[in-house]
């Protein structure tokens, strides 16, 4: 019976690192963290960049590294990704608060993978993910 706890903590150890290599765990460094002003409340907004294939190109990650650091969310954006996330999502956004934080924390994921594409690296054949999570308080 002694088996059991060591084949669970086997399966345990072998699932996180997996999910880690992946980037689906997150890390204790990110890349990049925003505090943001939306509908009356606060949301901090966390990305980092993962590689989702294998060898990756310095140049790959240094474009993905250049364009998370440098997004910017203007008006147009922020428009067209409320448009999505309400008209094209079947999500029901608890708060305008949180419709907005996802407002932004789209658009600057899309920065990201629009500098990929435009060097070479297009999303169809996507090299690095732009993750994130995302905390809102009113």
């Amino acid at each position: 019976m002694r088996r059991r706890p060591i084949v669970f903590l086997a399966a345990t150890a072998t699932l996180v690192g997996c999910l880690s290599g992946c980037g689906f765990v997150r890390p204790d460094v990110v890349d990049r963290r925003d505090e943001v002003a939306a509908a009356g409340g606060v949301c901090r907004i966390d990305w980092w960049l993962a590689a989702v294939s294998e060898g990756v190109t310095e140049e790959a990650w240094q474009v993905a590294r250049d364009a998370l650091r440098q997004a910017s969310v203007g008006p147009e954006e922020f428009a067209g990704w409320r448009s999505t996330l309400t008209s094209l999502d079947d999500t029901d956004w608890p708060s305008e608060t949180e419709l907005e934080g996802a407002m932004h924390r789209e658009a600057v994921r899309a920065a990201v993978r629009d500098a990929l594409a435009d060097a070479g690296y297009p999303d169809e054949n996507r090299v690095i993910e732009t993750y994130s999570s995302m905390l809102c308080a009113p």
